[in-house]
């Protein structure tokens, strides 16, 4: 049975690093594998400027905002897998509805992963500041091991 890695991965800078790090630690395993993630949610609340008026140009709206943004998660999982195999780790993702942390944890308990690797911030707005609320939360409710790759690596 593989030794697999579940990365969470959102193409934040510190997501790129997390990939740099897997791809490392994935290598020196004999039978490492990678399971690349990437979390997209909405809100139900959701209206676009200037769409008020009209449900049905509101339910259009909102539908090409979210094809719109599971097709960039798709991208993104696509381009780290691509990356994770041109390093010689064997490698698979998807992009999936819902929180970044049940979407994590559900994720390792599918693959029976062995650790969840993500990096210490992602994009939000006070990532600068403090441990993201992402890789704080999963510390706290994850099973299996959590590493969480720093914003920049210390030379």
């Amino acid at each position: 049975m593989p030794t697999t890695l579940v990365l969470g991965y959102d193409g934040s800078d510190t997501s790129r690093e997390a990939l740099k790090h897997t791809a490392a630690l994935a290598g020196h395993l004999d039978d490492g594998e990678v399971f690349v993630v990437s979390a997209y949610e909405f809100s139900i609340g959701y209206v676009p400027m200037g769409m008020t008026d009209s449900p049905l140009m509101i339910s259009a709206e909102y539908d090409q905002h979210v094809d719109l943004v599971r097709s960039t998660c798709e991208q993104q999982v696509a381009e780290a897998v691509k990356e994770l195999e041109a390093a010689g780790v064997r490698a698979s993702g998807e992009a999936r509805e819902g929180s970044p942390i049940d979407v994590l944890l559900e994720a390792s308990r599918e693959k029976a992963a062995a650790a969840i690797v993500v990096g210490s911030h992602g994009e939000g707005a006070v990532s600068a500041a403090f441990l993201g609320s992402t890789a704080l939360k999963l510390l706290h409710h994850s099973d299996i091991p959590v590493l969480v790759v720093p914003r920049h690596d210390r030379k």
